[in-house]
């Protein structure tokens, strides 16, 4: 049976509605992609504000590139001043642009990160020290020295969770002149009860003064990085 041109037009709204029915109500899964994860970054300001770049990206930014850091990022100033020493906590990803040591003595050391960024922005003196962090489970390092034969590392520290539930129980000292990048990082830990009181010379920070009580009793894993 053939259908004229006339009933064929007649048909053709009436098609046309129910194919973009079926298009709009189909149950196939639509893709959705992820929301950006922020990171934080944190560089020293300008000589004359005396603070903290506290930045958070949502995308890679250059190291060291702290105009294109300000405009990209969300970024606001922390005062030197108001920033409690080896109070820093910070459970995701944090990238610290060294361009003062100060970054590194009075706000980093003994703070508690999970997984740490350092790039080194210029020449900071380093002169043996230790950096002493908690409950840290990756370190990587950016060394902007041209001569530096491993200016890119990553090392992984992390212990069995079921035998540290808590990043108190981790202590990871670190070698400030292993982030110049002249040397391939290596890393070895030891177990035992109260490994700061044989180390004062360290100055391990088992907990903060706020956190103490018993689990100071408790063993302790102390990993050097160096």
């Amino acid at each position: 049976m053939e259908m004229s041109p006339s009933s064929a037009s007649a048909w053709l709204p009436w098609l046309l509605s129910l194919l973009l029915f079926s298009l709009t109500t189909s149950s196939a899964p639509v893709y959705k992609a992820p929301p950006p994860l922020n990171s934080t970054l944190l560089f020293g300001g300008s000589t004359q504000s005396h603070g903290l770049r506290n930045c958070s990206c949502s995308a890679p930014i250059l190291d060291c590139d702290t105009a294109l850091a300000n405009m990209q990022c969300r970024c606001h100033t922390v005062p030197r001043s108001s920033l409690p020493p080896a109070r820093l906590k910070a459970d995701g990803r944090i990238n610290i642009w060294v361009t003062e040591e100060w970054l590194l003595t009075e706000l980093l050391n003994g703070s508690t990160v999970t997984h740490l960024q350092v790039s080194l922005c210029g020449p900071v003196q380093l002169d043996g020290q230790f950096l002493s962090l908690l409950g840290l489970q990756t370190l990587r390092i950016r060394s902007g020295d041209p001569g530096a034969p491993y200016p890119d590392q990553e090392i992984s520290v992390t212990p069995p969770a079921e035998l540290f539930p808590s990043s108190s129980h981790h202590v990871t000292l670190v070698e400030v002149s292993a982030l110049t990048g002249r040397s391939a990082l290596k890393s070895f830990s030891v177990l035992g009860p109260k490994l700061s009181h044989h180390l004062p010379h360290l100055h391990v920070p088992l907990l903060h003064p706020a956190d103490r009580g018993e689990e100071q009793e408790e063993e302790q894993l102390l990993t050097f990085i160096y």
